[in-house]
């Protein structure tokens, strides 16, 4: 494993961020936000969902990762790294929890658990079993994998999202700029890395975020990790240097970015003028999203909604309760093509080879 990356990873990207402001032409709900991201992006994760399985007693962990994915069936990842779901029992990570860890060795993915959510950076955990990239398997301890190009599941105008921050920065709000109603990543793929756990391996209510890493040079880095959609590309906006701290820390040190997220929150209320308490509010929305981590209920129905963040659905519509948040009232991106979300396993639809063409 600690050897440099290839340069075949090193690959070319259609899409950058610049100061923290995503372009059109960008893939996913995250992107691109550190160097080593733009570097690799093989290691740039996208989108996490927590939800439970089609059938009773089991819990989804789904990862979309590398935006650069085709649609020519192969996925993409990272050989020389790590990824990870960190389960936790609550959000200051203490008590119960695991970690759930994939890496590449050869054609196969080797599936680690560490009895901790937030074990160092790099770390592999023990090998409980190794599944064939692209291929679905079930492990000895219960737990279904399964990996493999697939049709990007995130719903979101992006081009929307785009010309309202741009105004925002201007200190205005215009919500007309999501009257395209275009729904960019129906295009797009990526690599999903899925697995299906018992829900017996599991506290019965868990705080879940994902991370990336490799192995640079001489030493392990994180490169990034994400839980909540569209925390850096709406909540901390046009604030690249807490952009930067956030993907490469870790939640526990989330609140001290809390002042970050509040301010945009609190500067979008103020010019819509809807809010009555606009600081109160605003740390309120802060203290809800903070530290970046997905809460759910083991066993109940997931639902990522205003009244609700209780996991998240694949078909949830994460861009509009982002919008809806921010602004604390009912906001639409009206992008609606939710056509490609199964409710089976492996929950994503997989790309075969000329999907693209």
């Amino acid at each position: 494993m600690k050897k440099r990356l290839t340069r075949k990873l090193y690959l070319a990207m259609a899409t950058v961020l610049a100061g923290g402001v995503l372009f059109s032409s960008a893939r996913a709900s995250h992107h691109f936000e550190s160097l080593l991201a733009k570097q690799f992006p093989a290691y740039d994760l996208t989108d996490l969902y927590v939800f439970d399985a089609e059938k009773p007693g089991r819990t989804v962990f789904l990862m979309d990762v590398n935006p650069t994915t085709k649609g020519d069936g192969k996925p993409v990842l990272g050989e020389n790294g790590v990824y990870s779901f960190h389960i936790a029992s609550n959000r200051n990570m203490t008590g119960k929890g695991l970690t759930i860890t994939a890496h590449v060795e050869g054609s196969e993915l080797a599936i680690g658990v560490v009895d901790r959510a937030n074990p160092a950076v790099g770390t592999l955990g023990n090998e409980v079993g190794r599944v064939p990239i692209g291929a679905e398997k079930v492990l000895g301890n219960g737990i279904r994998v399964w990996s493999g190009a697939a049709r990007d599941p995130f719903v979101g105008n992006s081009d929307g999202i785009i010309k309202f921050n741009r105004e925002f920065d201007e200190s205005t709000l215009d919500l007309r700029a999501f009257e395209n109603a275009k729904d960019l990543f129906t295009t797009f793929y990526t690599t999903a890395l899925v697995m299906e756990v018992p829900n017996e391996l599991l506290p019965s209510e868990i705080a879940v975020f994902a991370s990336s890493a490799m192995y640079n040079i001489d030493k392990w880095e994180q490169v990034n990790r994400l839980a909540n959609p569209l925390m850096t590309h709406l909540f901390m906006h046009n604030n690249p240097m807490e952009v930067s701290e956030h993907v490469g820390h870790r939640p526990d040190r989330d609140m001290t970015r809390k002042y970050a997220l509040s301010g945009n929150v609190l500067k979008a209320v103020v010019l819509d003028g809807r809010i009555k308490d606009p600081v109160a509010y605003a740390d309120s929305i802060a203290n809800r999203l903070l530290p970046d981590m997905l809460t759910y209920k083991v066993g109940t129905k997931a639902a990522y909604t205003v009244d609700s963040l209780n996991g998240r659905r694949p078909s949830d519509d994460a861009m509009d309760v982002a919008l809806s948040l921010f602004l604390g009232r009912a906001v639409t991106d009206y992008a609606n093509t939710f056509d490609r979300h199964p409710k089976s396993f492996p929950y994503v639809v997989p790309a075969v080879a000329g999907m693209n063409k």
